[in-house]
C-alpha cells in the first residue's frame, strides 16, 4: 500500500474532528450609514456544553459622539425568532484605532446579531440607530 493510499482516510479523519465542538463560524458585514466606513467581523464557537460563545469585531468604525454628540456607545444584540431581543452588551472602544469588540455567549443555535449606536449606555431595549445586523444559523 502506498503512502498516499494510507494518509487519505487519516486526513479526512482529522478534518472530521476540526469540524466538531470549538470550530468557529465566521460572517463579515459591511455597516450602514452613518458608518459607511465600517465593517463587523462575527466569529461563534461552540465549547463543549453546547454554549455559543460570539464575538464581535467591527474595524474603521467612527466614534459614536462623532456621528452626534448625544451617542455614546455602540451596543449588541442578540435576537432569537420567537424570542425576542437581549442585549449581549456594549463594544470596547478604541477611539485611537477606530475598533470596538465585545465578546459574549448565548445558548441559542440560531439568531441574529445586531449593531446600534445609543444615546443611553443602560438601554434594555434597541432604541438607537442599527448600523449592521447579521444572521447566525446553526453551527
Amino acid at each position: 500500500m502506498s503512502t498516499p493510499r494510507i494518509l487519505a482516510p487519516l486526513a479526512l479523519a482529522l478534518s472530521l474532528v476540526a469540524a466538531g465542538p470549538g470550530c468557529a463560524s465566521r460572517y463579515k458585514a459591511d455597516a450602514e450609514a452613518p458608518t459607511y466606513a465600517a465593517q463587523a467581523k462575527i466569529s461563534v464557537k461552540v465549547n463543549k456544553t453546547g454554549i455559543r460563545q460570539l464575538r464581535v469585531e467591527m474595524i474603521h468604525l467612527a466614534p459614536p459622539s462623532k456621528i452626534d454628540p448625544a451617542n455614546k456607545v455602540y451596543m449588541v444584540w442578540i435576537s432569537v425568532p420567537g424570542q425576542g431581543t437581549t442585549k449581549a452588551g456594549y463594544l470596547d472602544y478604541n477611539e485611537r484605532r477606530r475598533r470596538g469588540v465585545l465578546q459574549a455567549t448565548t445558548p441559542h443555535p440560531k439568531f441574529e446579531v445586531f449593531v446600534t449606536i445609543e444615546q443611553n449606555p443602560r438601554a434594555v431595549e434597541p432604541s438607537g440607530k442599527e448600523i449592521v445586523r447579521k444572521l447566525v444559523s446553526k453551527i
